[in-house]
């Protein structure tokens, strides 16, 4: 906003000041692609994911085909296994991963996205044009990370019982040492009940800008990623719970661990030495150097 007595430009609330360089860079950006929300909610959010997915997974499947560099072996939650990576295993998962972003993913994402424009008042969105402030962002992630956390959980736990384990969630568990890009390696129906609408939940409720959104699904293909990755490496989040999951079935449903202590599902777990290892790494050494099994 300008004042003209003044002759400065004052912040809006709730805004980052218009003339910083983070807004000057998002008005730039949006005089290139333009201010649509459908543009930007739908189509821009979606490759931006998608692109996260195949980028950031692909770095740790390519050390899994080629075993290289030979130092990250000692970094494998499951030694042994994928050394290397069988084409034959590969290509299938990729296929059908394929297939769930383009027929069920972008189609999930687009009546989501117009079921929001439905139900919410379109003037409670946030102004595209305005970035939302550092509090803004915070209290819209916190508010994401703990409805993700309920709703993976228990969407996930449903899916173990009989009938839906069988036909349904038994496919992504074809993974007892799972890698990147087997994190949407789901049949259709449990990848849009419990991949991406727990995703979704956080960002409908706070109607969150798409800026704020696509910092969201950094934090989400991050931890999505690295827990299927087969990896605990330095300095990332730990993948010692979600690892396990895959390779015992019946504990660590949820993505954090506090749903699964609050219905006390994960005390298996707890009695392992993969709990010992489930921290974060500040050192070179891996979790198995640092908490050896004998």
């Amino acid at each position: 906003m300008f004042d003209p007595v003044a002759n400065v430009t004052i912040g809006l609330p709730g805004s980052v000041n218009s003339s910083s360089f983070f807004q000057r860079k998002w008005d730039s950006f949006l005089d290139v692609v333009g201010d649509d929300p459908d543009v930007l909610y739908f189509w821009g959010l979606t490759i931006w994911t998608y692109s996260l997915y195949w980028i950031i997974g692909g770095m740790f499947v390519f050390m899994d085909i080629t075993n290289k560099p030979k130092f990250m072996r000692k970094y494998k939650n499951q030694p042994g296994t994928h050394e290397p990576l069988e084409w034959s295993k590969l290509k299938p998962l990729v296929k059908t991963v394929i297939i769930n972003q383009i027929v069920y993913g972008i189609p999930t994402s687009y009546l989501t996205y117009n079921s929001r424009k439905f139900i919410t008042n379109t003037n409670e969105f946030p102004p595209i044009r305005e970035l939302p402030s550092l509090e803004i962002i915070f209290r819209d992630m916190l508010v994401c990370i703990v409805m993700w956390e309920i709703t993976f959980y228990y969407s996930h736990r449903l899916l173990h019982a009989n009938f839906w384990y069988k036909y349904i969630h038994k496919k992504h568990h074809e993974w007892p040492a799972p890698i990147a890009w087997a994190a949407m390696y789901a049949h259709p129906f449990e990848f849009v009940i419990s991949d991406l609408l727990p995703v979704y939940v956080g960002p409908a409720l706070m109607t969150s800008h798409p800026v704020t959104i696509a910092i969201w699904f950094v934090f989400v293909m991050m931890d999505t990623l690295v827990d299927h990755s087969g990896y605990h490496l330095p300095f990332l989040g730990s993948s010692e719970q979600h690892d396990y999951h895959h390779l015992k079935f019946n504990q660590c449903y949820g993505l954090f661990g506090w749903w699964d202590t609050l219905h006390g599902t994960n005390e298996e777990f707890r009695k392992k030495k993969q709990y010992l290892r489930n921290k974060r790494i500040f050192s070179l050494k891996s979790a198995r150097e640092l908490i050896p099994d004998e």
